[in-house]
């Protein structure tokens, strides 16, 4: 049975969304302003939805795209994996840089142009991959995850429904079946906890500069890389496969997941 404390963790635009399960108890949800709040509480294992080994020239780049083509082959859902930016332009979009900036700094980088979703979330990634940078130890626990791919694991088929219709919800609930006592649930409650944390009245709510408004997709994905994280890690799955990619900072490139049998 589970014993260790894992979380399952999706950015919100503007703070972490976590579900943590500690050992056999109920998940507990959290809003952070950043992972190193969660891994320093003494969390032993993060899936987070952000890219972890970023690009920053051609072989890096050649690596990142193995990775990310292997996750949209797993999901069977393409568009739900978009480029990942190189580390200079996640950087610069952390130091404040407009679109513009960040777009030609990933260009000179990668040799081509940034789009406008990388570019909103790209400070997010920049924060993880600081955060790896300087600690070491982290990077054998915190682990990129993507829901899509998590979820199709989980489903043990294809996923149809886009995540942000309320059939594509039921759709992610339904896959949680057998892995999660009474799901919907569990998402109910989610929600509810979410409601104290905004407005300051749970003593996990975050600082004000943590401020977010997350979606109910936000939890959902979150509580499927929860479900997934409560995995042994011997029994987790990697794409893309047996490959190990590195970047230029060491930092692994590889995306969990758990299933049955291996998606690609």
């Amino acid at each position: 049975m589970p014993t260790e404390t894992v979380a399952g963790v999706d950015w919100a635009g503007g703070a972490w969304i976590a579900v943590v399960f500690d050992g056999e108890d109920e998940p507990q949800c959290r809003l952070e302003a950043d992972l190193e709040t969660l891994w320093n509480d003494g969390v032993d294992r993060i899936l987070v939805d952000v890219p972890i080994g970023l690009p920053d020239g051609p072989e890096t780049l050649a690596n990142r795209e193995t990775v990310d083509s292997a996750a949209r082959s797993a999901a069977e859902r393409p568009s739900s994996v978009f480029p990942v930016p190189s580390r200079g332009a996640c950087e610069l979009a952390c130091d404040g840089a407009d679109y513009e900036t960040v777009s030609e700094q990933n260009r000179a980088d990668l040799d081509k142009g940034l789009s406008r979703q990388s570019y909103h979330i790209a400070p997010a990634v920049g924060a993880v991959d600081a955060f790896l940078q300087e600690d070491e130890t982290a990077r054998k626990h915190v682990m990129e995850a993507h829901p899509e791919v998590c979820f199709r694991g989980l489903n043990g088929r294809r996923l149809d429904r886009s995540k942000t219709t309320a059939p594509g919800v039921g759709e992610r609930l339904a896959a949680l079946d057998g892995h999660l006592d009474e799901p919907g649930a569990t998402l109910g409650r989610i929600c509810r906890e979410l409601v104290d944390a905004e407005s300051g009245t749970d003593d996990d709510a975050p600082s004000e500069s943590a401020a977010a408004d997350p979606t109910v997709d936000d939890a959902v994905d979150a509580l499927g890389l929860a479900v997934v994280a409560r995995h042994a890690v011997d029994d987790l799955r990697f794409l893309p496969g047996d490959a190990t990619y590195r970047d230029a900072e060491g930092i692994p490139m590889r995306m969990a997941y758990w299933s049955d049998d291996p998606l690609a």
